[in-house]
């Protein structure tokens, strides 16, 4: 015997209603209102991911669908990094997944240089980006991508007001020719940013802040941090497809935004421009 409510079916008796039926990712946003960076929040945000590991998905290996953070810039991190007093709004650090083929990493590094010299943003320094492979499950090991990373001076001659357009452009100058040329598939910016980075992964929650070993430094202070983890609904796992993206997380992809990429390629053909995105990306990146 079953009810019918609103249209819905339900078992008689029972406490399920399969109105109240759904399944989505997982996001949290901890952030201190003084913004006082301190170590604490990266803390509290991991207390946060490890509560949260029914929201995202893995596979029966138990690597996870993907989970990633996106935190405002460490002045004490990246001033002991580059050895440099550096102030808020005059760096910006930019990290990106390169191409998987080893052929292809020397022209992506060379794109990627170029874009920020043309852009006259000046590279403080290059690294990768150190992780712990032991806190994840060891068959994850091989699904991760390694990040690079730069941190960059912005020019005394730009304002605080035209930082973030003149990063934000040299953003979409090194995607323009990057998602265009087959030789870079896989370079993928996680983002490029005088305020914020992301870090993320084919990770589980629970495995972000122990997996990127700057965020067990306790010169790692931040004031904001959100975070998302991932449940697969309409693209496979990948590194790239994990959230955050550049500007936000999203739990719930649309699956119905076919109508939305039309009229999107139709008002950029109208402007005579088009709109260039990473190979296979799911809705949520192509909102950002």
């Amino acid at each position: 015997m079953t009810e019918i409510l609103d249209g819905a079916r339900m078992p008689a008796g029972t406490l399920y209603d399969s109105r109240a039926e759904h399944s989505a990712c997982g996001v949290g946003f901890v952030t201190r209102k003084d913004s006082q960076q301190t170590h604490e929040i990266l803390r509290k945000g991991h207390e946060a991911l490890c509560a949260v590991p029914h929201r995202g998905g893995m596979s029966s290996a138990g690597i996870g669908d993907g989970a990633g953070v996106c935190v405002d810039l460490s002045l004490a991190l990246f001033s002991q990094l580059t050895g440099k007093v550096l102030a808020p709004g005059r760096f910006g650090v930019g990290n990106f997944f390169l191409p998987e083929a080893a052929a292809s990493q020397g022209q992506a590094l060379a794109l990627i240089e170029a874009a920020l010299h043309d852009a006259n943003l000046t590279v403080l320094l290059r690294r990768p980006v150190p992780v712990d492979d032991s806190v994840i499950e060891p068959r994850g090991v091989t699904a991760q991508l390694p990040i690079m990373q730069w941190i960059f001076a912005i020019p005394d001659s730009v304002t605080d007001a035209a930082t973030d357009a003149l990063v934000h452009q040299t953003l979409l100058n090194i995607e323009s020719q990057a998602y265009a040329d087959p030789a870079l598939l896989g370079l993928y910016p996680l983002s490029l940013s005088a305020r914020t980075q992301v870090l993320k992964g084919r990770l589980n929650a629970w495995e972000i802040i122990p997996y990127f070993k700057d965020f067990s430094d306790p010169a790692h202070q931040v004031h904001t941090l959100y975070f998302h983890t991932r449940f697969s609904t309409n693209t496979d796992p990948h590194p790239s497809m994990a959230q955050p993206f550049r500007l936000m997380a999203h739990n719930g992809e649309l699956n119905t935004d076919k109508k939305n990429r039309l009229s999107e390629a139709a008002v950029a053909l109208a402007r005579n421009k088009a709109i260039v995105r990473p190979k296979g990306q799911s809705d949520s990146c192509r909102l950002d």
